[in-house]
């Protein structure tokens, strides 16, 4: 495995299905500002919702050999062995990123379960041999990673860009925020002192800039 992060907004992706497992993968494709087709030939409430609002398209059908070319991602959530397998004969051939719910064989990439706060997006894991368990460890975490880090990063991406133009080389950079960004002020962040916490990492970029 070796984990990416895509980005995926305004890419043509599909999803196979139209139940409940296809509605949860459609969202995260929709907060991801994918473009999202489906295909099926039924429809959750929700999943016809969104349709009807115009966010996502809907070709009322199942799925055909040749329904692949032009996605740049796709998820399979049909249920279906032998449908899964030619999805995945079409995928291989054209070079297309496929996840077959549940069918690790049948995957060229796994879906993390997932924490997001703005920006922030922490993922959990398990190379797709137990969903459960990435499940159970982003539920255990979420309470931590809460809106304050979020609010952080709009302040600490602003910082980051002052801190480039203080600190001439990359290796500078990585050495500077591997202290600046310590225990005390990512405390701090906790406590929602975000003025203070953006105050010692200014003042640290102030301390580099006056090094000789």
């Amino acid at each position: 495995m070796y984990p990416i992060n895509l980005i995926l907004t305004n890419r043509p992706c599909l999803v196979l299905g139209g139940g409940h497992v296809a509605t949860r993968k459609v969202l995260t494709l929709l907060e991801s500002q994918a473009k999202v087709n489906i295909i099926s030939p039924t429809l959750t409430p929700e999943l016809t919702s969104l349709v009807q609002e115009g966010k996502i398209t809907w070709q009322n059908k199942c799925y055909e050999p040749g329904d692949l070319v032009g996605y740049h991602l796709v998820i399979c959530a049909i249920g279906d062995d032998e449908v899964s397998a030619q999805v995945y004969q079409e995928a291989e051939a054209h070079h297309i990123l496929l996840n077959v719910v549940d069918k690790l064989p049948y995957c060229n990439f796994t879906l993390p379960a997932r924490i997001r706060q703005g920006d922030l997006l922490v993922t959990f894991s398990t190379g797709g041999k137990s969903p459960a368990l990435s499940r159970y460890l982003r539920s255990s975490m979420e309470q931590f990673f809460d809106e304050s880090y979020a609010i952080w990063l709009e302040r600490l991406s602003k910082l980051r860009q002052e801190a480039i133009a203080t600190l001439p080389t990359a290796d500078d950079r990585e050495a500077f925020w591997r202290s600046a960004l310590s225990d005390k002020v990512m405390e701090l962040v906790r406590q929602k002192d975000f003025d203070q916490a953006e105050a010692e990492i200014k003042h640290a970029i102030s301390c580099f800039r006056s090094k000789p």
